[in-house]
């Protein structure tokens, strides 16, 4: 194969994983939508249902991937393992929680900062010493938590225990993200599919599964399978073909989008200190990812 065909499949490959994570956004940022679709469901339910079919579909997608039924189960019995199931599951459960008693877009403004809590709890654990502009970009990051945060405060606090939620659903993927960098061996598929199988089993303690009506519960089967199983599976095909900085600019197109479904369907209009905050937000992220993509590439010398 000559140069120009190789650059052709290159640049080709590229767009198709330009394609698949944006996809994987816009996935991931249906999830406010689905909450807002079943509002007579409890936390309980929702959990329940989404679980179980995005557990589900997380085993399909491992499968898919690697064209055999096999999983690596014994891995998640590991101390990391363990630890990593038990972030995702309560995780969930903030989120979800976060959702019901917050705005959709006060939550994605705290959930956004994730990448900048991973820096830090990283930092503190291992001592993997962040670059200054990381540290500046999670100031930034950080300031803009506090004006969304204070304006609900302000506004009489009525979202304030939704904030919080999402507030230690950031720290548990970040945290996972970190416990992942540190023990790479950890299978992510299989610690995935347990965690939504350990939510489900916990929910179903406290839920009335089928008090809800056929519909909502198909409405939160597909709620599981878009969120988990879809958007997890589209962003690793997708990432395997670009840069991670690249991959992590795009996957952060889902922020303003979380927002502007629930704002299209439900009229739910983001606060201005919500809107202050986010901008806040999305400058730190762009412009830390901006200055990751024009780094300078090392050229790979042939004999």
């Amino acid at each position: 194969m000559d140069s120009h065909a190789i650059a052709a499949a290159r640049h080709s490959d590229i767009r198709l994983g330009i394609l698949l994570i944006l996809g994987s956004a816009v996935a991931w940022s249906t999830m406010g939508l689905f909450v807002r679709l079943v509002p007579g469901a409890d936390i309980w339910t929702v959990v329940f249902w989404r679980s179980i079919f995005g557990g589900l579909s997380i085993i399909v997608l491992a499968m898919i991937e690697r064209r055999r039924f096999s999983f690596n189960w014994r891995r998640v019995l590991t101390p990391a393992g363990l630890a990593i199931t038990t972030l995702i599951a309560s995780g969930i459960f903030s989120a979800i929680y976060s959702m019901q008693n917050t705005t959709i877009a006060n939550a994605c403004v705290i959930y956004s900062t994730v990448p900048f809590m991973a820096a830090v709890l990283a930092w503190l654990w291992f001592r993997e010493r962040p670059g200054r502009r990381t540290l500046l970009c999670t100031f930034i990051a950080s300031a803009g938590v506090v004006v969304t945060v204070g304006g609900t405060i302000a506004l009489g606090g009525d979202h304030l225990k939704g904030d919080l939620a999402m507030v230690y659903g950031t720290f548990s993927i970040a945290m996972m993200t970190v416990i992942m960098r540190r023990y790479r061996e950890t299978p992510m598929l299989e610690s995935v599919a347990v965690a939504c199988f350990m939510a489900a089993a916990f929910a179903f303690c406290f839920a009335v599964p089928y008090d809800i009506t056929t519909g909502d519960i198909v409405l939160l089967g597909v709620f599981g399978i878009i969120t988990q199983g879809g958007g997890l599976g589209i962003y690793t095909m997708g990432a395997r073909r670009l840069p991670s900085a690249q991959a992590a600019l795009l996957s952060s197109s889902e922020m303003p989008m979380s927002p502007l479904w629930v704002w299209i369907f439900f009229d739910e209009v983001p606060a201005n200190e919500t809107l202050i905050g986010g901008a806040f937000v999305a400058a730190a992220i762009l412009w830390n990812i901006g200055m990751e993509l024009h780094k300078p590439r090392r050229t790979e010398v042939t004999s």
